[in-house]
């Protein structure tokens, strides 16, 4: 009998070609920088700290943090090995110091309990599989106050007639707004004053740990 082969959990999680081809071009190097100046609006300067970037790829938005948002340091973590061996040779040496890469699932944060006073989400969450226990973590490592960054997608914009078959995501279990932002709450993790929440197709936002 033929047909598709089954996926592993780890690899139903993973880009393929398509989206790869996206996330590491200039032109969404160009939106993390947008993205990076809408959270300082909302939330307001930053001057050091040490934040969690998960899903850190190449390690762009890890640089991003550091140069246009003001952390002191950055942990990026990502589910592959590849990309952290890579993201270690490309990072820039004045850096080395402040940004470390780790291997890592961002359902099970290789971290203790209220270490970070950030955690930075570039659309990752919507790949995770259990992406409720992926928010559960997140808030678990965030100390108190501290600030959750995110960026997501909805499946009206990446699992539509057009973009569906290119794309690799997982399929049961997906979220939309109203599931996403309970799942915030729930998690003690209160959305800042200015966020929008009306758009079917995405949101980029921050949330403070209660």
């Amino acid at each position: 009998m033929f047909g598709k082969t089954a996926r592993s959990p780890k690899e139903q999680m993973l880009m393929n070609w398509p989206e790869r081809v996206w996330i590491y071009s200039p032109v969404r190097v160009a939106f993390l920088r947008l993205h990076a100046r809408r959270w300082k609006r909302l939330v307001g300067p930053i001057t050091g700290g040490h934040a969690l970037e998960i899903g850190c790829g190449l390690g762009k938005g890890a640089q991003i943090l550091i140069r246009r948002m003001g952390f002191g340091r950055v942990t990026a973590l990502d589910l592959e090995k590849t990309l952290i061996v890579l993201a270690r040779r490309k990072l820039p040496r004045d850096l080395s110091h402040r940004i470390s890469f780790f291997l890592g699932d961002a359902q099970d944060l290789p971290f203790p309990a209220a270490l970070f006073d950030a955690v930075v989400n570039y659309g990752i969450i919507h790949h995770v599989l259990d992406w409720r226990r992926c928010i559960s973590e997140i808030s678990r490592v965030l100390k108190p106050g501290g600030i959750f960054y995110f960026e997501e997608i909805y499946p009206a914009l990446y699992a539509n007639l057009i973009l569906g078959p290119l794309l690799r995501h997982p399929t049961e279990d997906r979220f939309h707004g109203p599931e996403f932002l309970a799942t915030l709450e729930a998690n003690g993790l209160g959305l800042v004053e200015g966020v929008r929440t009306t758009s079917r197709f995405g949101i980029v936002g921050a949330a403070r740990k209660k």
